[in-house]
């Protein structure tokens, strides 16, 4: 007996040993598997979100990834009573009467040729456009007188209408330009610091443009005006001019009275007394050849009797 319980004991004991080697204790998680984990060498990717503040504004764009681009539009309120626009080429300046409607209306391409003598003594003229941009003004008050003036940088070019004695036809009365000599165009002036007037001359000389009212004066040709003060010149050429004073009624162009006109009439008016003086000449000469024809009959006749 004491020899079986000995065999059971290291039996017992052979188990025990052999459990211990056979088994294999389930892993649990340990700390420092998690902070391996964390400090791994991937780059875990970073997200950032930005939110709009008083400094940054959020800027989206569009999915189709188009750059679209706003037109800012600037108004510009007029200090004066006029109104300039572009008709084709050529601008077309418009001054306002008291009642809102159009007074005076000029369209036209202005190109003005001023000559002057530099500080060497040359002579030289400087050439400048009438520009769209010029600022009109003017006076409508009269029935019988108006004036407009174009203004920009140290010009002004001033004309000055009138009516006939009659009322029946309105002309241009004077064509003024001022200036000071000391603008950029002109180079090495021998008088700078000056302001220059010129103009077409007095009231009595000869009137320009001369159209009845209620119509428009219109030219397509080229048109030579010349200024002058006695010492200076220079030289204003209108093309394509549209022209009227004088309106009430609305603001555009009435029917126009073409310049071909004005040239026909002036030359039927420099044909009339042409003709008037040549046939006066001839019943003069008509005169005299038969009063001398009845002198040498009648003398020859009683020196005939007187010698029988």
């Amino acid at each position: 007996m004491a020899h079986r319980s000995e065999f059971f004991k290291a039996l017992f004991l052979l188990w025990c040993v052999l459990g211990n080697v056979f088994c294999v204790p389930t892993p649990t998680p340990s700390p420092v598997t998690l902070e391996d984990h964390r400090y791994t060498t991937r780059r875990i990717p970073k997200t950032v979100v930005y939110l709009p503040t008083a400094r940054t504004r959020l800027q989206i764009k569009p999915m189709n990834s188009e750059i679209r681009t706003s037109t800012t539009t600037t108004t510009t309120i007029p200090t004066t009573t006029h109104h300039r626009s572009v008709s084709g080429e050529n601008p077309l300046y418009r001054l306002d009467g008291a009642n809102g409607q159009a007074c005076i209306l000029l369209q036209m391409d202005a190109v003005i040729a001023i000559k002057y003598r530099t500080v060497l003594g040359e002579n030289r003229e400087a050439d400048l456009f009438v520009p769209n941009d010029a600022t009109v003004t003017g006076n409508c008050d009269s029935g019988n007188t108006v004036t407009m003036s174009l203004k920009w940088n140290a010009f002004v070019l001033l004309w000055s209408f009138a009516k006939t004695p009659g009322g029946e036809r309105w002309y241009v009365e004077k064509i003024e330009l001022t200036y000071n000599s000391s603008d950029r165009h002109f180079e090495h002036i021998d008088q700078p610091n000056k302001t220059i007037r010129l103009s077409t001359g007095s009231k009595h000389s000869a009137m320009l443009f001369p159209t009845p009212v209620g119509k428009s004066y219109a030219c397509d040709d080229e048109t030579e005006v010349r200024l002058t003060d006695g010492k200076n010149s220079a030289s204003v050429i209108l093309r394509n001019m549209k022209l009227q004073p004088f309106k009430f009624k609305n603001n555009e162009f009435d029917s126009e009275f073409s310049c071909a006109s004005l040239s026909a009439r002036a030359n039927r008016d420099e044909t009339a007394p042409v003709a008037v003086g040549s046939t006066l000449a001839a019943a003069v000469l008509l005169t005299i050849t038969g009063y001398a024809a009845y002198r040498y009959f009648k003398v020859k006749k009683v020196k005939y009797d007187t010698m029988e």
